[in-house]
């Protein structure tokens, strides 16, 4: 007789903000050092004063982030214990250039967005899971964005308010930072270091809703979602 696996948990904003801590704290040591090697380099850029060309490199830094983050917290939530290097190393990976090109015009799209303030409040949900999406299910470029649409439909508003009481959180943290060391040496790298503590919990956030929409919407388990990583 074939066991039928019970019903995943109804997840909430809460349940999502301690478990996207939790995942962080958890895997502290791997995230912080790709985070912290990613950001010292978009750092250096900034240093120098490079203008344009520091923040076309500033966001290729942050996808390639997100991506090694992303397949990170995927092992971590299939219960393996990712690493910092095979992190770094899917940067060397067959879907990396696919992912990157999608990252970059999904964080491109959102922050030009922002100049009607409404846009990121749309869209950041909306193609909450995109990255994911394709490093999963191989999809192409429309394939992921409308994935993601599928997967996030009837829950965006729970996602949204994710994603916004962390960087509300994230934000005035970094406000107290500038207050108390200013935009000096020392204020600079503390708000370096921040940068990427608050970076690690965010970059949690894509693979934490992808498992479990698709958990909730398609029935099928944990195991099953990661398995098409090995």
């Amino acid at each position: 007789m074939t066991t039928v696996p019970p019903p995943p948990l109804p997840w909430t904003v809460t349940s999502i903000l301690e478990r996207s801590y939790a995942l962080a704290r958890d895997n502290f040591a791997a995230f912080f050092t790709v985070a912290v090697i990613f950001g010292a380099v978009s750092l250096v850029m900034n240093i120098l004063s490079l203008g344009l060309l520091a923040g076309l490199v500033g966001l290729v830094l942050s996808v390639a982030t997100s991506i090694c983050l992303t397949w990170g917290s995927l092992q971590a939530i299939a219960g393996r214990k990712p690493e910092w290097e095979p992190m770094l190393r899917q940067l060397q990976g067959p879907m990396f250039g696919r992912l990157l090109l999608l990252g970059c015009i999904q964080y491109f799209v959102i922050a030009v967005s922002a100049i009607v303030v409404i846009g990121p409040l749309f869209l950041v949900p909306l193609w909450a899971v995109t990255i994911p999406v394709m490093m999963i299910e191989r999809t192409d470029l429309g394939g992921a964005f409308n994935r993601s649409m599928d997967l996030t439909a009837g829950r965006r508003l729970p996602i949204l308010g994710v994603f916004l009481l962390w960087f509300v959180f994230f934000l005035l943290g970094g406000l107290v930072i500038l207050v108390l060391l200013g935009h000096g040496a020392l204020g600079s790298l503390v708000m370096w270091i921040y940068g990427a503590l608050a970076g690690i919990v965010m970059h949690t956030l894509p693979a934490i809703f992808y498992v479990l929409l698709r958990e909730e919407k398609e029935g099928i388990t944990t195991g099953q979602i990661i398995a098409a990583l090995d």
